[in-house]
């Protein structure tokens, strides 16, 4: 995911105001003494594959917009993305898009950003997250993951270790499990730093499922 500049720049500020340690996203209590995973590259592209707790990760994504009439435009950024388990692949199929309308100088949007996947192979899951209601005034986003039985709330964070300031943007992404955050994912970073549980487990395998789709997809240009 495309991580715009004010995030960036906030975060540059408060590393160099805390002098040794990096900004980063802030995280809850209940996830303070679980160990990160970095995964990516910095200024990794459309296509491409890389190892998440010694498995592959293969990915290929875009962002595209189409305008109309020079007032409404469309953006849709597709990913496809195969994560590759002891339990077989599981294969993910996701698309966001966000619809906006343009009139002068003021512009809105009349589809707010969603983002949508479906699972097949190892895994059947689904997820769909978008703007939170009552949220315009910040790009707050909440939404869930399922497969089978497990059910995972998403929502969006938009503080910063340090900083009682919150972002108009997500910096990234909790894990809710029956009213207790369980997992993140840190996009603020050059490349996301993931906080799971034991992927072995079924919930350790949704929060890496969800995680995956979260950090991979692009903002619709």
């Amino acid at each position: 995911m495309f991580r715009p500049l004010s995030v960036l720049l906030l975060a540059g500020l408060l590393a160099g105001c805390a002098g040794i340690r990096e900004a980063r996203m802030a995280v809850p209590p209940s996830l303070s003494g679980v160990p990160e995973e970095s995964f990516g590259q910095v200024g990794w592209g459309r296509k491409g594959e890389f190892l998440l707790g010694g498995q592959t990760v293969r990915y290929e994504r875009g962002a595209d917009r189409v305008s109309l009439f020079d007032s409404l435009s469309y953006g849709r950024a597709p990913l496809r993305f195969t994560w590759v388990t002891a339990a077989g692949d599981s294969n993910a199929d996701c698309k966001a898009q966000q619809a906006e309308l343009s009139l002068g100088v003021l512009s809105g949007a009349i589809k707010p950003w969603t983002l949508t996947c479906r699972w097949s192979g190892a895994s059947n899951a689904t997820l769909t997250i978008g703007q939170a209601r009552g949220q315009a005034a910040r790009q707050s986003r909440e939404g869930s993951y399922q497969r089978g039985d497990l059910t995972l709330g998403l929502r969006s964070v938009h503080r910063l270790e340090g900083s009682g300031l919150a972002l108009q943007e997500a910096v990234g992404y909790e894990f809710v499990r029956e009213g207790q955050v369980i997992g993140s994912v840190d996009l603020s970073r050059g490349v996301p730093h993931l906080r799971r549980p034991d992927p072995r487990t079924p919930l350790g395998q949704a929060v890496t499922e969800a995680a995956l789709a979260l950090a991979l997809v692009w903002e619709p240009s």
